[in-house]
């Protein structure tokens, strides 16, 4: 196929709101979204003016109606497996090895997640949460707790030993969280991830990762991962996009590093 402007990984808040900014500038762009968001399960959203207490999957659902009128706006349920730099750019592969090519890539991918309760002895309190458990990345740990300890003083891993002197690891308990990228495109691409927080190290003021034409935004970027964030960030990552591109496409010497 013909290359577009913009590849966008995720159609979360940010991944939304980048597409409706560089649309509203007649770029185009390619959107892909398999709808595995992390709100999926809420029930409301809050802090976003004129949508608070809303069903985030209304607020998407109007998000997407805004964008279809654009013509240089394509949605795709493609999963994409593979992102690689190409002579004019980038190509993305989905799943059925169908090719997507694009002058800059936007990662809104969002985050994986896999959280531990632990109870502390507590059984009945893990029969209880059984229920809400099932078919989620989440699971319940019964064993009694002995101590808490860093593994080191210059990470951020915490050794949690049980009263069975059996040991376990994790990187947030209750506070300082490691963030879990979904997707295997920072190691595909070589992008360089912040090792203190695990998200895409990128430069101010447009969140560009550190592979020329590759952008990050929303919660893969931001210490607060919150919907009104995630939608700030969208819009200023793909205004520094077009600006790029606009730079490109007219041969302009560079507003921006």
């Amino acid at each position: 196929m013909s290359s577009v402007d913009v590849l966008i990984i995720g159609g979360g808040p940010s991944g939304l709101s980048s597409a409706l900014t560089l649309v509203r500038q007649n770029h185009t762009v390619i959107l892909f979204d398999i709808n595995q968001g992390r709100a999926g399960v809420s029930h409301y959203l809050h802090g976003i003016v004129g949508s608070d207490h809303k069903a985030p999957a209304s607020f998407l659902e109007d998000a997407f109606d805004e964008l279809k009128p654009y013509k240089c706006f394509t949605l795709s349920d493609a999963e994409v497996t593979s992102l690689a730099e190409t002579a004019g750019g980038f190509q993305a592969t989905d799943k059925a090895g169908v090719i997507y090519k694009g002058k800059k890539v936007i990662l809104a991918n969002g985050l994986a997640h896999s959280v531990t309760i632990y109870t502390h002895g507590n059984e009945e309190l893990a029969n209880t949460i059984a229920p809400t458990l099932d078919g989620k990345p989440w699971k319940a740990d019964t064993r009694k707790i002995a101590k808490l300890a860093l593994k080191s003083l210059e990470g951020t891993v915490v050794e949690i030993t049980f009263e069975d002197g059996s040991t376990v690891t994790e990187t947030f308990i209750g506070h300082s969280p490691i963030t879990s990228i979904r997707g295997p495109f920072a190691e595909q691409l070589g992008i360089k991830l912040s090792q203190s927080r695990g998200e895409y190290e990128t430069s101010p003021p447009f969140n560009a990762t550190s592979v020329k034409g590759v952008y990050a935004t929303g919660d893969t970027v931001n210490m607060f991962k919150a919907w009104p964030n995630a939608v700030a960030s969208g819009a200023q990552t793909a205004s520094g996009v077009a600006v790029k591109l606009q730079e490109e496409n007219w041969n302009l010497p560079p507003l921006f590093p």
